[in-house]
């Protein structure tokens, strides 16, 4: 990082931190979300300052933190005062019931992306309620299958993308030694509701917090980091494959070094013709309950004999795309329809849990699948 941007960063987090001291913890006051791994570590110090301001007295801090943080409340463990910096950090309101969440949390959004060896990385601003940064390069090819048969991408863009904000979520309770030496289930509730510890234990905290991320944080971004894919069909248009599912790219251009594109947030990539023939697939291989694996752990070895209802997705997808993406839309709309079957039944994983559920039959199976054909257009 140049030396004059390192202090116009540094100045504008001193002014940030002060602010926010006087004026307590506001949603407007989030600093610009940060395009690179190289800034992650200051932003992630602001965080810091601002859970800190949050928590600012003996009379502001939660003794007891019974593991949930009420919004409406005007006490905070070190948790939740975290808590609550990452999510006005974000620029969403901590309280909804108070102020209104931003209307860029889930809506069309602008992304810039530097594809430079020197300084590569780019952002999308807040998205799904996280602020990503992205590493990208251009790539040969789709490593995730193929979306469909009639046409190929014009060029392919993949990397990473980890949220900005999650060195400190990982450093809050595995970076600092006040935290990190505790045993119990939950280190920093255990610091938290430790009757010997002190405010001035807690302000210590904060301070080698603040420490770990601005020296850490980089590496801890590639610890949370998953991959991404882009693929660009004429006019400027694709799909970006995401952790959290497949959204329609617009508007994309590539200036020099530079990536644009916008991302509707608000709309999933459909299951389309190659999704159908993948359920068709899924459905026959699954044929018996003498193949239906009834103990799903979501791993499905190439050399299996036998098949969830996950796993045979998967391998429906490999065969007849070249590839598997957890989140594909025949993926993705065989967790909608099991959502629907299963409200009340409390699923950690909706297609394992459904699959390993003693109530589902194989019957129950077939009908999904054929529910899931039924559905795509």
């Amino acid at each position: 990082m140049r030396l004059c941007t390192r202090v116009t960063i540094l100045a504008s987090l001193a002014a940030h931190s002060s602010l926010a001291r006087a004026q307590g913890s506001q949603s407007e006051l989030s600093a610009p979300a940060p395009a690179t791994k190289a800034a992650v570590g200051l932003f992630d110090v602001g965080l810091v300052k601002r859970a800190e301001a949050i928590l600012s007295a003996p009379a502001r801090w939660n003794r007891i933190d019974k593991g949930n943080c009420p919004r409406a409340d005007t006490t905070y463990s070190i948790r939740c005062a975290l808590r609550r910096s990452i999510v006005e950090g974000a620029g969403l309101a901590w309280d909804p019931k108070a102020a209104p969440q931003r209307a860029t949390a889930n809506t069309r959004v602008d992304c810039t992306m530097d594809v430079s060896e020197e300084h590569r990385g780019g952002s999308c601003g807040l998205l799904w309620d996280e602020l990503p940064i992205f590493t990208l390069t251009r790539a040969k090819g789709i490593t995730s299958g193929s979306w469909r048969r009639d046409a190929g991408p014009t060029e392919v863009w993949a990397g990473k993308m980890a949220d900005a904000e999650s060195p400190v979520n990982y450093e809050s309770r595995h970076g600092v030694e006040l935290v990190s030496h505790r045993k119990s289930s939950d280190q920093l509730i255990d610091f938290n509701n430790d009757s010997s510890t002190t405010f001035d234990d807690v302000r210590a905290y904060f301070r080698a917090l603040e420490d770990r991320v601005l020296h850490a944080g980089a590496a801890d971004l590639d610890r949370a980091s998953e991959d991404v894919e882009i693929e660009i069909y004429a006019g400027g248009t694709g799909v970006i494959r995401t952790y959290n599912g497949w959204f329609p790219v617009t508007a994309f251009s590539a200036k020099g070094s530079t990536l644009r594109f916008q991302i509707d947030t608000l709309k999933e990539i459909p299951a389309g013709a190659l999704d159908r023939e993948i359920l068709e697939r899924a459905v026959k291989i699954i044929a018996s309950d003498s193949v239906w694996n009834r103990a799903d752990n979501r791993k499905c070895p190439a050399a299996a004999t036998t098949w969830s209802i996950y796993c045979a997705v998967e391998k429906a997808e490999i065969e007849l795309t070249g590839g598997f993406h957890h989140r594909r839309p025949a993926g993705e709309l065989v967790r909608e329809i099991v959502d629907e079957r299963a409200k009340s039944r409390n699923y950690s994983h909706r297609m394992m849990d459904y699959n390993n559920d003693p109530t589902t039959t194989l019957a129950d199976v077939r009908r999904l699948f054929a529910e899931a054909l039924a559905r795509i257009k």
